[in-house]
């Protein structure tokens, strides 16, 4: 039997359900959680920032474990692999990965113009407490050294909170998303999936909703390219890479 027909279809009600449990958490810690707790303590944004970031990170990570276990798969490398699809990178999976690199990052800064619009638009608008590299205009806000209202020079905790987080976010989205709930939409879906899929992972950046149209043609193509060529692996290389700027940046401040 193909790996297709062995799976639970992932149709719409499901995923739109758990599109919208994961986009309401991510909103809630940022919109919610994070001013609040900046408010309270008088710390810098970017404590709070790590630490509601960082959490929502770990969540969607333990919760793309739990998915693969409530589906009775034995806990086993060969087992997992074979199931969110983490097989050998060949040639051409390298060259599909180069391709959703360029891609996405090519529409997502050629549309970055597009935040300055949605923005103007209440619903879209940023937090009043979020610091302005968080907001639309992002890169031409940074501050060498800086990180949303905090020197980092010697602040390695922030070095390594940071790290921890990227990791998490990279593993967790890309085994949630294209690892767990791609397949199990291919049997929904079909050949369409990619189209939910991708959808499904741009909506989730409702704490950034202003970058929602520079995302979407991105994930999109990300999605389309690993159901294609059905390797995770692709998704995992080109995420990690894309959010690695920021890391570096933060490692730089705090090296000084």
């Amino acid at each position: 039997m193909s790996e297709r027909g062995k799976l639970k279809p992932l149709s719409w009600l499901p995923s739109l359900l758990i599109l919208l449990i994961i986009a309401a958490t991510y909103y809630a810690t940022h919109y919610v959680l994070v001013p609040a707790y900046t408010q309270r303590t008088g710390y810098p944004y970017l404590v709070g920032y790590l630490w509601g970031w960082g959490a929502n990170m770990a969540l969607i990570f333990a919760v793309s474990l739990i998915a693969y276990r409530l589906e009775g798969h034995p806990t086993s490398w060969p087992a997992f692999s074979t199931r969110y699809r983490l097989g050998r990178m060949r040639g051409q999976d390298w060259l599909w990965t180069l391709a959703i690199l360029v891609v996405t990052a090519g529409v997502y800064f050629g549309l970055s113009f597009t935040a300055r619009w949605l923005a103007a638009i209440p619903v879209f608008a940023p937090h009043p407490a979020f610091p302005t590299e968080f907001g639309p205009d992002g890169l031409a806000k940074v501050v060498p050294g800086q990180l949303f209202g905090m020197s980092l020079k010697g602040q390695w905790w922030v070095a390594g909170v940071y790290f921890v987080g990227w990791l998490l976010n990279i593993l967790g989205e890309e085994f949630f998303y294209r690892g767990w709930m791609l397949p199990r939409q291919e049997a929904a879906f079909g050949q369409y999936a990619w189209l939910v899929n991708g959808t499904m992972f741009t909506l989730q950046h409702t704490m950034q909703p202003w970058n929602l149209l520079a995302i979407w043609p991105g994930a999109l193509f990300m999605a389309y390219a690993v159901q294609r060529r059905r390797n995770t692996w692709m998704g995992i290389v080109q995420h990690g890479l894309m959010n690695l700027g920021l890391f570096v940046f933060v490692l730089r401040g705090v090296i000084g």
